[in-house]
């Protein structure tokens, strides 16, 4: 009875484990496919520009003008984070062997699309300043700044300072050893400092042992927030790692964590030059699924 009902319980965290893996899948797929909706994004602004534009002419009604300016401004300044998000799961990840372990380098790209979001915000806020000044339209110009100033400061860069140097300084890196897999995060952005002390187990720095048979379990990427489920029996789970990316797709970290867990004999590698090659082939197979066409099933 005891073996059926762990039988049982087995089948239904398997599914569980399989609908998460779909679930990463479909995420990665959605950032891959973020340079499209930046793209439309683009087209949806260059024409209500040029139809608010061409109704101010018309009716010289400058409120049309300021509004579509305001709306503008969010739009546009997310186009980078969304391209540079879009094209980290298309890059190849840069695996070394380095200290005796298997190292993965991750990449700034999140980190500088905002830095370019910011960047963009401060011209529009200096570009304002200066139209009102040489129009005398200083109620317009000092509307959009304050605003443009407002969304730089509360969704892009508190100390913009500060997140360059850690964004030059500092990336993420995953490290593979036979004993365990050790994750380092670049320090969080200005705007995300409080995930920091959000809760126990979320952090920059976060390191797990193989036979604590840790799997994906939840991925929450609007909190920056991954969550890992692990074997009841040898650790106390969940265990969770603060990060927007980790310089791979999430569903090369899946396919790592489950290799590993299934397959012991493969960790001693880990340790040898000859585990960058076995890294690089999990990480190619996970990469091909991302690449996959979908099928429906009937």
């Amino acid at each position: 009875m005891a073996r059926s009902r762990r039988r049982g319980i087995s089948g239904f965290l398997s599914s569980i484990f399989s609908n998460r893996t779909e679930s990463l899948v479909g995420e990665d797929r959605w950032r891959r496919n973020e340079w499209k909706r930046a793209l439309i994004s683009i087209v949806i602004v260059a024409l209500m520009i040029a139809i608010i534009e061409g109704i101010y002419r018309l009716t010289h009604y400058g409120d049309f003008r300021f509004a579509v300016y305001l709306a503008s401004i969010p739009v546009i300044s997310g186009i980078p984070q969304v391209v540079c998000d879009s094209i980290v799961p298309y890059l190849r990840p840069h695996v070394r062997f380095v200290g005796g372990h298997v190292a993965i380098r991750g990449e700034r790209l999140t980190n500088i699309g905002y830095l370019i979001s910011y960047a963009i915000i401060c011209m529009a806020v200096v570009g304002a300043l200066v139209s009102g000044f040489l129009s005398h339209n200083f109620k317009i110009a000092i509307g959009i700044a304050v605003v443009a100033a407002f969304f730089a400061y509360h969704l892009l860069s508190e100390n913009p300072i500060e997140d360059l140097k850690n964004t030059i300084k500092d990336r993420s890196i995953t490290a593979l050893s036979p004993d365990s897999i050790d994750f380092h995060m670049a320090p969080h952005l200005s705007i995300h400092k409080y995930l920091e002390s959000a809760s126990d187990g979320c952090g920059n720095d976060a390191s797990f042992r193989w036979d604590q048979n840790v799997k994906i379990y939840d991925l929450s990427t609007t909190s920056h927030h991954v969550t890992l489920l692990a074997d009841p029996d040898t650790y106390d789970g969940p265990w969770g790692l603060c990060c927007r990316t980790i310089g791979i797709p999430f569903t090369g970290l899946d396919a790592l964590i489950r290799h590993f867990n299934e397959h012991p004999e493969d960790r001693p590698l880990l340790a040898t030059p000859q585990g960058v090659d076995l890294v690089n082939d999990i990480l190619a197979q996970a990469r091909a699924a991302l690449t996959t066409p979908q099928r429906s099933h009937t």
